[in-house]
C-alpha cells in the first residue's frame, strides 16, 4: 500500500509541476495592456493638453485652472503665449460677419483680453487655480 501512494504523491507533484510552467508559459506569452486611467489628474507643475481647444478651455473654466494660449497675431504674425485664466465666450460683430472671441484674464499683464478662437494655435491646462473675480461663464 506504501508504495501505491507514493505513485500517486508523484503523479500529483508531476502534474502540478506541469500546470505551473503551463500557467508562466501563458503569462509570458499574454499581450501586455497599458493600465487604465481612471479620475486622471496631472501631476503638480505639469501641463495637461486636450486636442480640443474648446474642450480644454472648458475644462479648465469648469476646474477653474490656468490655461496657457499659445496665440498668432494676425496684425503682426507674432506667436506668443499667454497665462490666462479662462471666463467668457462673445460674438464679435466685424463690418463683414461675426468671430467668436474668448475673454480671459491675463495673469501678466493684469487685465481681460480678447483671443479670436481661430487664431489661438494650442492650449494646456495647468494646474494652477484662479479665484474668480467676475462670474464664469463658460459652461
Amino acid at each position: 500500500m506504501a508504495s501505491f501512494a507514493e505513485a500517486i504523491k508523484k503523479e500529483l507533484e508531476a502534474i502540478r509541476k506541469k500546470e505551473d510552467t503551463f500557467i508562466q508559459e501563458q503569462e509570458r506569452k499574454a499581450p501586455r495592456r497599458k493600465a487604465k486611467r481612471v479620475g486622471f489628474k496631472p501631476k503638480s507643475g505639469t501641463l495637461f493638453a486636450i486636442r480640443n481647444k474648446r474642450l480644454a478651455i472648458r475644462e479648465a473654466a469648469l476646474r477653474l485652472v490656468q490655461v496657457v494660449l499659445t496665440y498668432r497675431k494676425t496684425t503682426t504674425n507674432e506667436t506668443k503665449k499667454y497665462i490666462v485664466a479662462p471666463y467668457s465666450y462673445r460674438h464679435r460683430r466685424l463690418k463683414v460677419g461675426r468671430r467668436k472671441m474668448l475673454f480671459a484674464y491675463d495673469m501678466k499683464d493684469r487685465h481681460i483680453k480678447g483671443f479670436a478662437i481661430r487664431n489661438v494655435r494650442n492650449v494646456a491646462l495647468t494646474d494652477r487655480k484662479f479665484r474668480p473675480k467676475w462670474p464664469v461663464e463658460i459652461i
